[in-house]
């Protein structure tokens, strides 16, 4: 049980690592990030936000890309309190709902997690939960979303 629970320490280490960079202590962080997600689960983190996985969410592994995008990429009628991001493949339906968290500028006014759809690319409220400042919601597609609130 040990080992196992060490190797997965390192496995989980070793994914964190894999969106660093080392080159430099002025490196930017990476606008996008892909890795594979397995039926066991896992996390991506990109731009401050978080993704995570539950054991279940993906029947067979798949290459997932998380992308940061402008927050002035907020469709039109939007004020965005958090940067627009995309996950792809756009459309990939979940089991399980997957986990957003979202970094967001708090400005005491309120706002919400949006999210689109492939079939229908209006911006949908799924509310959300305020922890710290950070949005968290749960998803059951990959498209994109941000925190923010209608004009």
């Amino acid at each position: 049980m040990r080992i196992l629970g060490l190797l997965s320490v390192a496995a989980i280490s070793a994914a964190l690592c894999m969106s660093c960079s080392s080159s430099s202590s002025t490196a930017t962080p990476a606008s996008a990030v892909t890795q594979p997600i397995g039926p066991e689960g896992g996390a991506i983190e990109v731009g401050g936000a978080v993704v995570t996985f539950p054991k279940g969410a993906v029947a067979a592994s798949t290459s997932v890309t998380i992308s940061v995008q402008d927050g002035s990429t907020a469709p039109e009628g939007f004020l965005a309190l958090s940067k627009v991001f995309k996950c792809e493949p756009s459309g990939t339906e979940f089991a399980q709902p997957v986990e957003m968290r979202m970094p967001f500028d708090d400005d005491g006014k309120g706002g919400t997690l949006f999210w689109s759809s492939g079939a229908d690319p209006a911006f949908k409220d799924l509310g959300g939960k305020v922890d710290g400042r950070v949005m968290v919601a749960t998803v059951k597609h990959f498209s994109s979303g941000f925190v923010g609130r209608k004009k």
